[in-house]
């Protein structure tokens, strides 16, 4: 029920103010706009969509790091997380509907890249047309983690992801350059049939290395501590789509070997879909549901675990294989920030792919190994784990790779 209300409540809220920004829209009012964090010389990259994820306050701070930007933040009101923002986002602009972000795209200064994110594409690609239209110079690229297509392919029974796959063909087709985050949108652009030779960068999240920690630890068979970051879902929903994130078999699996497990979840996550997880803690010794922490306090929290957790099986949910082959999560490289080995499903085979390449842990092969996992942990000592993970993240760190995303940008102009 909050659920829908909570819907209902963002439906009216456009329906009210849509009207007057339409009309504010057709004047051509102007929109303010505070210089004084803009730095003397420096230009803007414009960062724009609906839910902010919490990689574009981490690709903010390490461009300006490297170059002199300003960095401007257009989010819906309904989708800003605080906790995922930063003093590194020198500007944020919360916009209320498609008209006001039609506004502040025209009045604003133009930007040295509009700067997309998705998965939901339709202001994301809103934004695309009003800068085509009104700052033509500047190039737009769309930045893709998660691809809609990838779940069911065309066809959905979800009516809000029918809704939105238009809007991510149309990004994927008008976009000057594509920003992959996983290799979804490899395999995305070829189901919408995008053709051409479109630039793109694959730039896999990577690790920030301002939040590396290696935080010594013993490690007990006896006093084991497992942690999982980022979204759950309560059995109330729908299982084919959000059964990967449903964990109550796995607190089932790992009370019953008296290992410890700790969840701290995304700070987007609304109370009604984690009340029940809360519940179980209080009544289970082994299981510890913990507050959302800001991004950059999260790694310091679990490097005080011993494993982290990317536990998602074809079984528990309906999501299509390609989903799970070519998906990418922020977790793993939070894990990696942490230093603490990672256990991950070998049913996400690139992430699992690169826990083996880069030797950042265990691979599982399949959910019923959770029932004994000791067996699998305890093959490998633990501080050669550690040591392992810390010796090539540097490999797989933002401070390495942020000047081949300013190259791309570069590349467009």
């Amino acid at each position: 029920m909050y659920i829908f209300i909570n819907k209902l409540k963002w439906f009216i809220y456009d329906i009210i103010t849509s009207g007057w920004d339409a009309m504010l829209w057709l004047i051509n009012m102007p929109v303010h706009f505070d210089t004084k964090n803009n730095k003397a010389g420096s230009r803007i990259i414009m960062y724009v969509g609906e839910f902010l994820p919490p990689r574009i306050a981490r690709l903010a701070k390490w461009c300006k790091r490297y170059e002199n930007f300003t960095t401007l933040l257009l989010c819906h009101k309904r989708g800003f997380v605080e906790k995922f923002s930063s003093e590194e986002v020198d500007h944020v602009i919360l916009f209320r509907n498609k008209w006001h972000l039609k506004r502040l795209v025209r009045n604003l200064p133009a930007p040295y890249v509009l700067h997309g994110f998705a998965p939901k594409s339709k202001y994301p690609y809103i934004a695309l047309e009003a800068c085509k239209k009104y700052h033509s110079s500047a190039p737009v690229i769309t930045d893709y983690q998660d691809v809609f297509i990838l779940y069911y392919g065309h066809d959905s029974t979800l009516n809000w992801l029918r809704e939105e796959l238009p809007f991510e063909k149309q990004c994927f087709q008008l976009s000057d350059g594509i920003v992959a985050h996983s290799l979804e949108p490899a395999v995305g652009m070829r189901m919408w049939d995008v053709t051409g030779k479109k630039k793109r960068i694959f730039f896999p999240l990577y690790a920030d290395n301002d939040y590396f920690y290696s935080t010594p630890k013993t490690f007990s068979s006896d006093d084991i501590h497992l942690v999982y970051a980022g979204g759950v879902m309560g059995s109330h929903r729908d299982k084919v789509h959000y059964g990967s994130v449903q964990f109550h078999w796995l607190i089932e699996y790992l009370t019953k070997q008296k290992i410890h497990f700790h969840i701290y979840p995304s700070p987007s996550v609304i109370r009604a879909d984690f009340m029940e997880y809360e519940q179980v803690a209080k009544e289970n010794p082994f299981f510890h549901f913990h507050t959302s922490v800001a991004q950059q306090d999260l790694p310091g929290e679990l490097s005080k675990y011993h494993y982290g957790l990317m536990p998602f099986f074809k079984a528990n949910s309906g999501q299509s294989d390609l989903k799970h082959k070519y998906a990418t999560t922020l977790k793993l490289f939070n894990y990696v920030e942490a230093g603490i080995p990672i256990l991950s499903s070998a049913d996400v085979i690139y992430q699992s792919w690169l826990v083996e390449r880069y030797k950042l842990g265990i691979v599982v092969p399949q959910k019923e190994t959770f029932a004994d996992i000791r067996k699998v942990i305890e093959k490998v000592p633990y501080d050669i784990q550690v040591k392992n993970l810390s010796e090539n993240r540097e490999k797989l760190s933002l401070k390495k790779h942020t000047p081949r995303l300013l190259e791309f940008y570069k590349s467009l102009q």
